[in-house]
């Protein structure tokens, strides 16, 4: 059974709570933010992540992640790992740092392939999962829901023995 904390050396991983409604719905109003990701809607209401926390935030398997400033992030394991970081928190190694030790719990307890994926031109979220270990598994196109289309999707699979924690 996964933890529901985690800490790194930077973060604090946590089960996302009520109290994160305000800082959320403020970042996933960033069409900078929600571009790159596929089920998320623009604009993003409270009632939005309302939704959110009562049907998919589950503890173990989806954090909060903060560092001393508040929160920066979402990340969510299991089958797919999925993730958005606040644009203040870019660029910092923070999405590699909480991926890490998500995928180091997770990969004790079940030792299953683990999927993500990002849209071309995210290179950021590319490089991050190049330094995880996962590899390109195909490409199609994905429906975005903020941009309210299709884009060129890039699907990728981690195998347990290739994972860099």
């Amino acid at each position: 059974m996964m933890p529901e904390r985690i800490l790194t050396a930077r973060l604090r991983l946590r089960p996302v709570a009520a109290s994160d409604e305000e800082a959320v719905v403020a970042v996933l109003n960033d069409i900078a933010v929600t571009g790159w990701l596929a089920v998320v809607p623009h604009p993003y209401a409270p009632e939005d992540f309302r939704w959110f926390l009562g049907n998919m935030a589950r503890p173990g398997e989806t954090f909060a992640l903060e560092d001393d400033a508040g929160l920066v992030g979402i990340m969510g394991a299991g089958r797919e790992l999925g993730y958005w970081l606040a644009p203040r928190a870019h660029g910092q190694g923070y999405a590699t740092e909480a991926a890490r030790a998500i995928l180091a719990e997770q990969l004790a307890v079940d030792p299953s392939p683990v999927a993500s994926g990002y849209f071309e031109g995210n290179l950021r979220s590319a490089r991050v999962l190049e330094k995880l270990g996962f590899a390109e598994v195909g490409r199609f196109p994905k429906y975005c829901r903020a941009m309210g289309r299709e884009r060129p999707h890039v699907e990728m699979r981690l195998e347990p023995a290739a994972f860099c924690g």
